[in-house]
């Protein structure tokens, strides 16, 4: 049974300002996991999709009505194949952005993004990158079982994520707390004075994952599904796989979607308020065309120039 919320709207607004129109957005992302899913099965690459994509896939047999991205998850080996070959087989519209492709990359992660679209978030908005319409796409590593192992590693993987977060200032300017604005400045200090005069951030973020496949090698059947809820199962989850229908086209995901489901959102067929109904917030999105940090810059310019005039 597919459920939707009754009268959900689907053009989004930010701050009362109708931005874009999220089935178009949700229709450009379904084409990139469609050109994903084609470039994996000619590698004979596994994948899975995860997190708000397969309650979608479960609840509705596609999208959360109001989500606006999607997530699949691919075990280690899987993922650094992928990031060597995959760009070979997508559509020339579309590409992994990943630290190793894109020098000014802030992510551990890699996406990949329609470059003829535009989707910015705030706080990339200083950063040379690519910001086109994308999807997510996470390695999974294996990790020790040991309770005090998980709690070491959860640690080491939120410090790294907060201390590469900070490096963007803009990043910062979005934080709504003023104590942890604070914190963030001091950390945004300690890496652009220290760390960073030492290496650049791809390297930065290139020792960290280089330290989680060393880890991967010695781990058990354990990996974290969330590290911001220090949420772990079984890595077998990821190796284990069935099909899934998505809007009317079929994706891997885990046979046992249960336990990752309930892990994650507890009573996950439930339908939350519409309070907790979240989608991002981007300052500048256009469906049809892919622009420069320099034409970007331009555009939220007069933004902001038109709404301090009225």
């Amino acid at each position: 049974m597919v459920i939707h919320p009754q009268g959900f709207n689907m053009t989004l607004k930010v701050s009362g300002v109708e931005m874009y129109d999220l089935k178009k957005l949700q229709e450009k992302e379904l084409d990139i996991l469609k050109a994903v899913h084609s470039a994996c099965e000619e590698l004979d690459i596994e994948y899975v999709i995860m997190h708000g994509t397969l309650l979608g896939a479960v609840r509705h047999k596609g999208f959360i009505p109001w989500d606006d991205d999607i997530d699949i998850c691919m075990t280690r080996d899987n993922y650094d194949r992928f990031i060597r070959e995959g760009q070979a087989y997508l559509p020339g519209n579309l590409r992994i952005q990943h630290y190793t492709t894109e020098k000014e990359c802030p992510n551990f992660f890699a996406k990949v993004r329609d470059i003829n679209t535009t989707f910015l978030h705030k706080e990339h908005v200083d950063l040379h990158i690519n910001q086109g319409v994308f999807i997510d796409i996470f390695p999974v590593e294996r990790i020790p079982a040991e309770k005090h192992s998980i709690s070491v590693e959860h640690r080491k993987r939120r410090v790294f994520a907060i201390l590469n977060e900070c490096v963007d200032m803009a990043y910062i300017r979005s934080i709504h707390r003023i104590s942890s604005r604070i914190i963030g400045n001091i950390i945004h200090f300690y890496m652009s004075q220290i760390v960073l005069k030492k290496m650049e951030r791809c390297y930065f973020i290139q020792r960290e994952d280089e330290r989680r496949r060393r880890l991967h090698k010695q781990g058990d059947d354990c990996c974290f599904i969330s590290i911001y809820k220090n949420i772990t199962g079984p890595f077998s989850i990821m190796t284990r796989r069935k099909l899934y229908e998505f809007e009317g086209e079929w994706f891997f995901g885990p046979e046992d979607y249960d336990t990752p489901l309930r892990l994650l959102y507890g009573d996950y067929m439930k339908i939350p308020p519409k309070e907790a109904q979240i989608t991002h917030e981007p300052l500048f999105v256009d469906l049809e065309r892919g622009y420069t940090k320099e034409e970007l810059s331009e555009i939220l310019q007069k933004q902001h120039l038109t709404h301090a005039d009225s």
